[in-house]
């Protein structure tokens, strides 16, 4: 079971401005954790998850770029787990980082997203991806399905490729 640490506020969909602006959540709420299956259309949460797998570097620029894209990432209902690998982690956010509101981080249950990324990781390194210095991404879809996986994490093309669907009169709900 994968499971995640998200806050409060994204998961009940209640972002205030403030939070949307800042990317973080305001001192005042809290965080919970439930698992990734949550997520899924008609279970509760339905957004889109983003699992970005990258060394700790690369993790921190996703982290800051999440930041920046919070109201478009909010909009598009996609949310992003960051795995620091080769460990298959969360990042370990420092104390002038709080968690950002649409960033739930992995929560390490036995050797569950350890396994999860190390079989993505394996297959990447066989398609000749750094994973630690690219890294790659894990694209579910609202239906719990593998939507794509990149080379590479750009969280900007994956809002753009939402907001074109949109655009085009296509159908997001399953995306």
């Amino acid at each position: 079971k994968l499971t995640v640490r998200a806050s409060k506020a994204l998961l009940d969909g209640s972002l205030e401005e403030d939070e949307l602006g800042s990317g973080k959540s305001s001192a005042g709420s809290s965080t919970f954790t439930t698992s990734l299956a949550s997520f899924r259309r008609q279970r509760g949460i339905e957004k889109r998850v983003v699992i970005a797998a990258a060394g700790k570097d690369r993790i921190q620029q996703v982290l800051a770029e999440a930041i920046d894209l919070q109201p478009e990432l909010a909009d598009n209902d996609l949310v992003v787990v960051p795995v620091v690998m080769p460990q298959g982690v969360a990042p370990v956010l420092g104390d002038d980082m709080s968690q950002p509101a649409n960033v739930a981080l992995p929560v390490t249950v036995g050797d569950s997203w350890k396994t999860l990324i190390d079989d993505e990781a394996s297959d990447a390194i066989s398609q000749g991806v750094s994973i630690e210095e690219e890294g790659f991404c894990i694209i579910l879809k609202k239906n719990g399905r593998v939507g794509q996986r990149t080379r590479g994490i750009f969280l900007n093309n994956l809002v753009g490729n939402v907001v074109a669907r949109k655009e085009a009169g296509m159908d997001v709900k399953n995306i």
